[in-house]
């Protein structure tokens, strides 16, 4: 292999293989104008150099001992979209049409033109480079495109996973909630929920094993966030996760991991208030269901007993009035002594009946107490206190 001289080492890269010595003077003369030139003298010194040298072009002969020209050109193409200009002698259309079923990009009678070789090495060259760019850019914008889908789909995950649990009312709902929210997300994680009553453990898949219960009370005070290779730690006052599936060779990758599971559990850690308010609601409202009750069955009985009340007073007025009546005949009292007596107890009596008149306003202040207390001892599950 003969290696021509060259301006920079940005310049394009040009292999000539060619087994005539005189066509490789020649056309490396030419193209060293413009481009770095190396040549071999066959298919099979092209093959073993590509990985190498990796040219920008490869101008090749068609006939050449051992592998020829077209074979050369297929066995490159299987490896990649190199530009290739094939160079040959012959003008007939057949041999025109099998170096392009070959894979060549463009093709050059022999002898060639010093001006037509250097213009279609640099044509060839640049389309190639800008199909790469194109080629870079297609990948770069449909990575970019994924990571977008990526990341909507796990907001929207997070976001469902904040508006499904602002309604839990115990921890176990809590904890079933997350372990939904990891499954969507990828993660392979197992918590645990600190309360005053107790811990509530939960899991991506299954259950904890007892190994897995051991670490989260061992971890709970080893600060925020850290990991240890795939395990990704992350600690709130209420609430303890750990991820066993943390990407370790992107950082962009784990960096997205680890912002997904810290507002999983920071989340979490409000949601624990939450229950616990949503708790303290249902206890305040049962005890004022049992209050209610209490004080219902106090004014019922408070009316019953006033009713009765009235009753006995009506009756002993009668059986005073009966009484003094039934007095007149061993009193003797005369008639008008009588009539008098009558007058004054009848004024009397009246008088009482006219106080006791009022109890038609206890009535309905009672109904209205009882109607009040009725409509409020309702269900504790239907008092909604926040």
């Amino acid at each position: 292999m003969m290696t021509f001289e060259f301006d920079t080492a940005d310049q394009p890269l040009v292999l000539i293989a060619d087994d005539e010595p005189m066509a490789r003077t020649l056309h490396a003369a030419i193209l060293k104008k413009e481009f770095r030139v190396e040549v071999v003298e066959s298919g099979s010194d092209v093959l073993q150099v590509l990985d190498s040298l990796k040219p920008d072009l490869i101008l090749l002969d068609i006939e050449m001992p051992g592998l020829d020209g077209y074979e050369t050109c297929r066995r490159i193409r299987e490896q990649g979209s190199l530009p290739i200009i094939v160079v040959t002698g012959h003008d007939t259309l057949e041999s025109q049409l099998e170096a392009f079923e070959a894979g060549a990009n463009d093709l050059i009678q022999k002898p060639v033109s010093a001006d037509l070789l250097l213009r279609k090495a640099g044509l060839a060259i640049d389309t190639h480079q800008n199909y790469q760019r194109l080629l870079q850019e297609k990948n770069s914008l449909q990575s970019m495109a994924m990571n977008f889908l990526s990341s909507v789909g796990e907001t929207g995950t997070l976001l469902n996973f904040l508006r499904t649990s602002i309604q839990c009312r115990s921890y176990i709902e809590l904890a079933h909630r997350l372990s939904e929210a990891m499954q969507n997300l990828g993660m392979q994680c197992y918590g645990v929920i600190r309360t005053a009553t107790g811990n509530q453990y939960f899991r991506s898949e299954g259950e904890p094993s007892p190994l897995e219960k051991s670490v989260l009370s061992q971890v709970a005070s080893m600060g925020r966030v850290f990991q240890f290779k795939s395990q990704l730690v992350v600690n709130y006052d209420h609430v303890s996760m750990i991820a066993t599936n943390a990407p370790i060779h992107s950082d962009e990758e784990t960096g997205k991991f680890r912002d997904n599971l810290t507002i999983l559990a920071e989340a979490a850690e409000s949601l624990v208030e939450n229950v616990e308010m949503r708790q303290a609601s249902v206890q305040r409202a049962e005890q004022l269901q049992v209050a209610m009750i209490g004080a219902s069955a106090a004014v019922e009985s408070l009316r019953h007993e006033h009713r009765l009340m009235m009753t006995d007073t009506r009756l002993l007025l009668q059986e005073l009035v009966d009484k003094v009546e039934g007095s007149f005949s061993w009193l003797g009292a005369t008639t008008d002594q009588e009539n008098a007596i009558n007058d004054l107890m009848n004024e009397s009596v009246q008088n009482i009946l006219a106080m006791l008149s009022t109890r038609g306003q206890f009535e309905a202040e009672f109904s209205a107490l009882l109607g009040a207390l009725h409509g409020t001892a309702g269900s504790s599950d239907d008092i909604e206190l926040f």
